[in-house]
């Protein structure tokens, strides 16, 4: 039985693995619940000192600083000292660029999926196994 190889991507291999390096940062980085709450106050906000995201979670400011600097080092958040306080906001451009990212993402593997489903031998296989 030949066996065959459905690529839904027209994008060369190293390409296809920057991109998706570049996607599973930003998952990383949006896979804690915490940063995700982080997320939600600063789209709610302008900008946010640290002290007010540690008064808008259940967690230790040394827990909130880490979970910002991870966002930060994904890009996700910039920062502006003033004094001694940074103020955060979010980087608009960058959350743009990962929604796309993942809406790529996905289309890619709902077309690798329609591809699968129209093989001759994809329903006798779909019941095997």
């Amino acid at each position: 039985m030949t066996e065959t190889v459905v690529s839904s991507s027209s994008a060369p291999p190293s390409e296809t693995a920057s991109m998706c390096d570049g996607l599973a940062s930003i998952f990383r980085a949006l896979g804690h619940p915490a940063r995700l709450a982080i997320i939600q106050k600063l789209a709610a906000e302008e900008q946010a000192c640290c002290g007010a995201i540690v008064d808008a979670l259940p967690l230790a400011q040394s827990t909130v600083s880490q979970h910002l600097q991870v966002l930060k080092d994904a890009g996700l958040l910039t920062c502006v000292t003033r004094g001694r306080n940074c103020h955060y906001c979010l980087n608009w451009d960058k959350m743009a660029e990962a929604e796309q990212s993942a809406q790529s993402f996905w289309k890619r593997l709902d077309q690798a999926r329609v591809n699968i489903e129209q093989l001759p031998d994809f329903k006798t296989h779909a019941k095997t196994k």
